[in-house]
């Protein structure tokens, strides 16, 4: 019986939402080298220590940095557009970006304004892996979940993107929760049959014998009767 109550409340334990709604992609930032020979430098959040990498971008005759992160949460992917904002020297390049979810739709919306920079001189790739498929974007659709924008110096442009599939929060929590009900209730039984086994079986004031229990006590059980 011990055993069967930790069993429960192990599963139990484990009950609790998924991590719900998450991103993975990658953002470049770049320029020619003519004032910074090293280009934007992009500096993740500290909150994204162990999720996004920097790395060095040299690519076109353009320099800087991309950084590629992996399962970030939205509230995390939202702060990204000021920090490719700040890895270009001037406030002339900016990006804004929110993802949030509706129902069972995720919504991304944003605006680029490159410019006030001379045309060609920059320019940022946003690329974007959904958890699930993408039904509608003005950016260029790499696969069934994967979207790309590349904006240029001296444009102004707008991101946007539609991706339809269940909460994986709510997913996880209804799975878990049926387990745990189940689990519950087949606890309940065994507790039940427990002490139903264990109850107190003998004669009560008045009755000279306890009921039969089976069909093979009950020969001598009649026996018992007939002799007096």
């Amino acid at each position: 019986m011990l055993g069967v109550l930790l069993l429960t409340a192990g599963l139990a334990a484990c009950a609790s939402p998924g991590p719900g709604d998450r991103m993975s992609g990658k953002i470049v930032a770049a320029q020619t080298p003519t004032s910074d020979p090293k280009g934007p430098q992009i500096a993740a959040p500290g909150e994204l220590s162990g999720l996004a990498e920097v790395r060095a971008y040299d690519s076109n005759g353009k320099v800087g940095t991309q950084m590629v992160f992996t399962t970030i949460t939205f509230g995390q992917f939202n702060q990204l557009g000021e920090v490719v904002s700040q890895a270009f020297d001037t406030s002339a390049a900016s990006i804004k970006m929110r993802v949030q979810r509706t129902g069972g739709t995720v919504i991304l919306s944003g605006t680029a304004d490159l410019a006030p920079l001379a045309p060609n001189s920059a320019l940022i790739v946003v690329s974007l892996q959904f958890p699930g498929p993408v039904t509608a974007t003005n950016g260029q659709q790499e696969s069934d979940d994967l979207v790309t924008w590349t904006l240029n110096a001296g444009t102004s442009a707008a991101l946007t993107a539609e991706a339809d599939y269940a909460d994986p929060s709510i997913a996880s929590f209804t799975r878990w929760a049926w387990i745990t009900a189940l689990v519950a209730f087949l606890t309940a039984g065994v507790v039940a049959s427990i002490a139903y086994v264990r109850r107190d079986r003998s004669p009560k004031p008045g009755q000279e014998t306890a009921e039969p229990e089976s069909l093979i006590e009950l020969p001598q059980w009649l026996r018992e009767k007939l002799g007096r």
